[in-house]
């Protein structure tokens, strides 16, 4: 089974990806994560998430390293019989690069289309208050430090797939009050109905 978290930054979904990879600790289980996941991908994410480049330069470095991820760790996980939990994945760029940075949406999924991606079984979109979000996010990467209106076409960019994947996606909504084990609970309810 591949099982992604997406939303945006301060969303939860590394917290929420971990507690899930713990609950399946008698199950081989991969957690991974985007832009990174294998020693290339890891060494060009501090890079991409610290430097001022092209945004067409950008979405192919993500493509790249999404391939090597796919292909040495991913696929063979898969494969292997392993369950694979992923923070962040194809969704995170449709949402970023495509409604957050304005990229052609037909451009992204053609280019995704060329390196024939899987796509995940199920993707749990955390959807949370755009403030609440940033005052949660702890590593100021260049993402982190993007204005409102730019988080606020990336949350809607999550919901837009989310309506147009209902057979994967499931948006977790997020409140202050809302704890991590309340979250986390909802989650395990999903995933053991599969």
């Amino acid at each position: 089974m591949f099982i992604t978290f997406e939303g945006i930054d301060g969303s939860g979904k590394t917290t929420q990806s971990k507690l899930l990879a713990d609950c399946f600790a008698y199950h081989d289980v991969v957690l991974t994560r985007e832009p990174g996941g294998t020693y290339f991908a890891e060494k060009i994410r501090k890079i991409l998430l610290t430097s001022e480049i092209d945004r067409t330069a950008e979405l192919l470095l993500l493509l790249s390293m999404r391939q090597e991820h796919m292909e040495k760790l991913i696929l063979p996980s898969l494969q292997a019989g392993k369950i694979v939990i992923c923070d962040r994945f194809i969704d995170s760029t449709i949402a970023y690069q495509g409604y957050g940075l304005g990229i052609s949406l037909e451009l992204i999924e053609k280019l995704h289309n060329l390196i024939n991606i899987k796509y995940p079984d199920i993707t749990f979109i955390l959807d949370i208050d755009v403030k609440l979000a940033l005052q949660r996010a702890q590593n100021k990467n260049k993402y982190e430090v993007m204005d409102l209106s730019f988080y606020n076409n990336v949350r809607k960019g999550f919901q837009t797939i989310a309506a147009k994947n209902r057979h994967r996606c499931h948006i977790i909504k997020e409140t202050e009050k809302a704890s991590s084990s309340q979250i986390h609970n909802t989650i395990i309810n999903m995933v053991s109905i599969r």
